[in-house]
């Protein structure tokens, strides 16, 4: 459990049920685009990626696991959803440093 722990699992999992899972959910029931893109990959996945910033700089724990959620949301990308969905993933990489860079200088500022 402990190998599992230090890799993060909770993210990998979280990642490729929200990366890859859901844009084969989508692309199954035919999910109408303008709904895809606002609700989906705007708000949802938008808010996912500002929270696992700040989990991750609240925990203190490593920051190359701001890249797995996106790099997995590439992959689900690529695979089920259309072309410019892919840009998504350098926009999901800059929210999830902001909020991480952004909560980390709250945590020093505090101490």
């Amino acid at each position: 459990m402990a190998f599992l722990e230090k890799i993060g699992w909770r993210y990998w999992v979280l990642a490729i049920v929200m990366g890859v899972g859901l844009p084969a959910l989508a692309t199954l029931i035919s999910v109408d685009p303008v709904i895809r893109f606002g609700l989906w990959l705007v708000l949802i996945n938008g808010c996912l990626a500002i929270g696992v910033g700040r989990v991750i700089a609240r925990k203190l724990q490593p920051g190359w696991w701001l890249l797995i959620w996106p790099v997995i949301y590439l992959l689900g990308a690529l695979w089920f959803l259309p072309r410019y969905t892919r840009y998504f993933a350098i926009v999901y990489v800059c929210l999830s440093y902001l909020a991480y860079g952004l909560t980390q200088a709250k945590i020093e500022s505090k101490s």
